[in-house]
């Protein structure tokens, strides 16, 4: 039997095999095994590790999702003004199982890891050899941003894996098929209804059909399969719109304009407590928001353009795979590109072009790393690499994949061993004391806070600790909302600085007066006296 010729890209990624894991990588269940193990060590870990979330991108878990999933579980879905309604539907329904919110949210997240991963194995495996696939997707499971955000409760991860699981089915087939559309189709929908930033892909997939053309199509059937991707997701996201438009009177309600609003002309001149206390109501709608300063909003969107591909590079996947990621860039400029690649590519450039409207964090590109990722193996897996050889045997590249995933790892396990928790566990602590003083706290009791957190663990409602300079003006505040609680500690303290003396209960006024104190870190929750006549 004759054989075939290898290519020169596939005679290369010989240099990159990796015998002992060719076995497992060759699986057909390989995806499926690989998701399993991952997320059953790091659920393992995470639930015993991670008590309570952060203060910083936690924060939103306990202001807005657990409030709504709450009021799922009451038979009522809340219109929130910067997100779709599916995560806190999701949460609820997990709750009904857990009777701890936060631990369902980071079951959440673990569970879509997992599932991401697998997603991501799918892809890298039509690209590359299946043990180089293995090597790449064992990358992104140890970077530092995707284990953070596989433990930490929110949307990030959840949004993650249905984008991917849509990109996975749309480019799964050589030829176009129906089913694999449709499914992907739901993924992007269920993406879009998790965070509207997903409606990039109405864009982003007619792009990618039209003009890329991954299955080969002729100009007809690819507008055919176009017009039905765009069809297929309105009318999927249409009885959301409907309920939308009926409450708040736009199909597309949202208030994402503020964020845009707050990167584009105020992250540089005000704190973000000033602009979302005073100068947020300043707009009105994204039209209002780019037409303002149209010179400075395109300015600040060049800028960001160069900005956050350098935050993504050395943040995202740290540099010593950035710089790999930016020679796989430049191959795709010097040889022919499989078609499914290259439209992986052009919708995580959709995206990237998206996230440049807000301010820059990491964790809203985590769609982007397998991208980065395959950027990178394609360098690596570049024939012009494969001349660099030790002692005529031994494969720079291969080393390079080795030391890069140490290196990964690594600096995933210096940060993450610490961070995983950093929360303030000693809301926990101040929460079970309180509650064994057998205090009966009414339904509807305020708690004055600057964070959510001490309100969910004292089953309270939080108000914002307001924006007062002193103690006359604070003491008005908290007796204008109705305030039963207020809770003071290093947070408040480095955001009111005017009120520090709180953290020492004997420093208080006499219209505070404390029942729960922490010591180190110092943390105080004071019952509001009545104001005497």
């Amino acid at each position: 039997m004759a054989t075939r010729n290898k290519s020169p890209r596939e005679a290369h990624q010989e240099e990159l095999y990796f015998p002992l894991i060719q076995k497992f990588a060759l699986h057909p269940r390989a995806g499926w095994i690989l998701a399993v193990v991952y997320g059953v060590v790091m659920l393992i870990v995470n639930l015993v590790y991670h008590r309570v979330g952060d203060y910083n991108v936690e924060t939103d878990f306990y202001w807005s999702y657990i409030p709504q999933a709450q009021h799922v579980l009451k038979g009522q879905i809340t219109i929130e003004d910067f997100h779709g309604p599916l995560y806190p539907i999701v949460l609820a329904l997990l709750g009904l199982v857990s009777q701890d919110l936060f631990h369902a949210g980071v079951i959440v997240s673990t569970v879509s890891a997992a599932v991401t991963l697998f997603f991501a194995f799918q892809l890298f495996r039509r690209w590359f050899r299946p043990e180089i696939a293995f090597a790449a997707v064992l990358m992104m499971g140890v970077n530092t941003t995707f284990v953070q955000y596989a433990y930490s409760a929110g949307t990030d991860m959840f949004f993650n894996a249905l984008l991917l699981g849509g990109t996975m089915f749309l480019l799964k087939d050589e030829e176009r098929s129906w089913r694999s559309l449709v499914i992907a189709v739901v993924f992007f929908a269920l993406g879009y209804l998790t965070r509207y930033n997903g409606l990039f892909v109405v864009v982003a997939v007619p792009v990618v059909v039209l003009l890329v053309n991954p299955f080969k199509l002729s100009w007809r059937d690819r507008m055919i399969t176009a017009v039905v991707f765009v069809a297929a997701f309105v009318a999927l996201i249409t009885p959301w719109g409907l309920y939308c438009l009926r409450e708040k009177g736009s199909f597309f309600y949202n208030k994402n304009y503020l964020n845009i609003a707050y990167e584009m002309f105020a992250r540089n001149s005000v704190t973000w407590d000033q602009f979302w206390s005073i100068e947020s109501q300043r707009y009105t709608s994204l039209s209002q928001v780019v037409f303002q300063d149209i010179e400075a909003f395109f300015k600040n969107l060049l800028n960001n353009a160069l900005v956050h591909g350098v935050s993504d590079l050395g943040k995202l996947v740290g540099w010593p795979v950035g710089v790999c990621s930016l020679f796989g860039l430049a191959a795709l400029f010097r040889r022919q590109n499989d078609k499914r690649e290259l439209s992986f590519l052009v919708l995580a450039a959709g995206f990237y072009g998206v996230l440049l409207l807000v301010f820059y964090s990491e964790r809203f590109s985590l769609f982007l790393l397998p991208a980065y990722l395959a950027l990178a193996f394609k360098a690596l897996t570049d024939t012009t690499v494969a001349r660099f050889r030790l002692w005529d045997r031994l494969a720079i590249a291969r080393l390079i994949v080795v030391a890069l995933l140490v290196w990964s790892a690594s600096a995933s396990y210096l940060f993450n061993s610490v961070n995983i928790a950093s929360g303030p566990e000693e809301i926990l602590d101040l929460a079970e004391g309180f509650q064994k003083s057998g205090v009966q706290v009414p339904p509807g009791t305020i708690v004055v806070t600057r964070k959510p957190h001490i309100a969910y663990y004292l089953k309270m409602q939080m108000v914002l600790f307001p924006l007062v300079h002193s103690y006359d003006e604070l003491e008005r505040a908290v007796h204008k909302a109705n305030a039963s609680y207020l809770y003071f500690s290093v947070i408040e303290a480095q955001l009111r600085p005017e009120f520090r003396n709180l953290l020492e209960p004997k420093n208080a006024p006499p219209w505070l007066k404390p029942v729960a104190f922490r010591n180190f870190p110092p943390a105080v929750l004071y019952k509001v006296q009545a104001t005497k006549p």
